[in-house]
C-alpha cells in the first residue's frame, strides 16, 4: 500500500507545511534554552526536523504492518517500541553529525552531555508518536470512507433489488390477464389475439430492456403506455376510452420513471372499466409547474367499485418506487368524489 502522504500534493505540502511549524518551534526552543544564536538555532532545528520527516515517511510502514488495525495491541506495542528506539538512534546520529559539519561543531556524538542527549531522545519520541497518529488517523479516515463508499452501493443494490421486485409484482398480473384475452380472442376474433400478441410483444420488449429507476421523456411514457391501451382496447372495445389533456404543452425535456403511469391506468380500469356495464373515460390531464410534472387521473367507478374486489397493489408499487427514486412519501394523492375516482402524481424535475 502506497504511503497515503505521498499519495497526492495536498497531503504532501500538509506534511511539508507541519515540519515547517515544527521547526520554528524548535527554532525558538533552542534560541531560549540553548543561548544559541538565530541562524544557529534555525540551522539545527531545520536539520532535525527535516531529518526526521524523511524517517517520518519509513515510519508508515510499521504502522501498516503492525496489526493494530487486527486487535493484536501488544505486537503494534513492541513494534513500535523495537522500531522507535532503532529510528531515532539513526536520526540522532546523523543529524548531531550534519550539524556539526554545517555548523562546524567539535567533538563526536559520545561527547555530547548526557541531559542534550535525552532531550532530544525525547523529542524524537514525541516526533515518532505524532507521525504514528497521523497514519492512524489517515488510516482511520480512509476505512470510514471506503466503509461509506460500501453503505452507499449496498443501499444502491437493495433499493434496485426492492424496485425490481415490485415491478415483477406488477408485470406478471398483466401478463396473466393479457393471455387470458388471447386465450378467448382466438376462439372468436383470430386477427384480434393475433394483433393483441404482436403489441404485448412489445411492450414487454420494452419494460425488459429498461431499469427500474430510469427516466425517459414524458413522450416515451406515454407512446408505452398508448402500446398498452392499444391491448386493453382488444379486450374491452368501446367500452374503453382514455383522453389526455395538456400533453402538447408540456416542455419536452419532462422526464418520468418508465411505466409508472401503466399500474395507474390499470388501476383505473380495473375499478372503472372492468366493473362498469357502460362505456367509461379516463381523463389524464397533465400539466407543468413549479419545475413539476402534474398529472391528475381521472375515472368513474360504480358507487361501490373500489370496494370489491382487489388490495390496490398497483398503487402501493407506485408509492414505492416513487419513494425509493424521489425519497418523497407525498407525491402520490387518491381521493374519492361521489362516482369519480381521483389520482394524483406528482413528479420531480431535476435541475439542469
Amino acid at each position: 500500500m502506497v504511503n497515503p502522504i505521498l499519495k497526492n500534493r495536498e497531503h504532501v505540502l500538509a506534511y511539508f507545511l507541519f515540519w515547517v511549524m515544527l521547526t520554528v518551534i524548535q527554532t525558538m526552543l533552542l534560541y531560549w534554552a540553548q543561548n544559541l544564536q538565530w541562524s544557529q538555532a534555525f540551522v539545527e532545528a531545520a536539520i532535525y526536523c527535516f531529518g526526521f520527516s524523511l524517517v517520518g515517511l519509513g515510519i508508515w510502514f510499521i504502522v501498516r504492518f503492525t496489526g493494530l488495525e487486527t486487535g493484536n495491541l501488544w505486537n503494534a506495542l513492541s513494534s513500535h517500541m523495537a522500531a522507535a528506539a532503532l529510528l531515532i538512534f539513526i536520526w540522532i546520529a546523523s543529524c548531531y553529525y550534519l550539524t556539526a559539519y554545517v555548523l562546524n561543531y567539535p567533538g563526536s556524538l559520545s561527547s555530547v552531555p548526557l541531559y542534550d542527549l535525552w532531550w532530544r531522545v525525547a523529542l524524537g519520541v514525541v516526533y515518532y508518536l505524532l507521525v504514528s497518529l497521523i497514519y492512524y488517523l489517515l488510516i482511520f479516515y480512509q476505512n470510514f470512507k471506503e466503509k461509506q463508499i460500501r453503505e452507499i452501493e449496498m443501499q444502491s443494490v437493495l433499493k434496485e433489488t426492492e424496485l425490481s421486485m415490485l415491478k415483477a409484482q406488477i408485470n406478471p398480473h398483466f401478463i396473466f390477464n393479457s393471455l387470458n384475452s388471447i386465450s378467448s380472442l382466438t376462439l372468436t376474433r383470430p386477427e384480434d389475439a393475433h394483433e393483441m400478441i404482436v403489441k404485448l410483444s412489445s411492450f414487454l420488449r420494452y419494460t425488459i430492456g429498461h431499469e427500474e429507476t430510469e427516466l425517459v421523456s414524458i413522450q416515451k411514457e406515454l407512446e408505452t403506455i398508448q402500446l398498452y391501451l392499444d391491448i386493453e382496447k382488444l379486450r374491452f372495445g368501446k367500452k374503453l376510452k382514455v383522453q389526455f389533456h395538456g400533453v402538447n404543452d408540456l416542455p419536452e425535456t419532462v422526464s418520468i420513471p418508465n411505466l409508472i403511469l401503466q399500474p395507474l391506468i390499470e388501476n383505473a380500469i380495473k375499478y372503472g372499466v372492468y366493473e362498469s356495464t357502460s362505456a367509461s373515460t379516463i381523463d389524464v390531464h397533465l400539466s407543468f409547474v413549479n419545475r413539476q410534472l402534474q398529472i391528475t387521473m381521472v375515472n368513474s367507478i360504480e358507487s361501490d367499485g373500489v370496494s370489491k374486489k382487489g388490495k390496490g397493489i398497483g398503487l402501493k408499487n407506485v408509492r414505492s418506487r416513487l419513494q425509493l427514486i424521489y425519497e418523497s412519501v407525498d407525491l402520490l394523492q387518491t381521493s374519492k368524489e361521489q362516482n369519480q375516482y381521483k389520482v394524483q402524481l406528482t413528479i420531480p424535475q431535476p435541475v439542469n
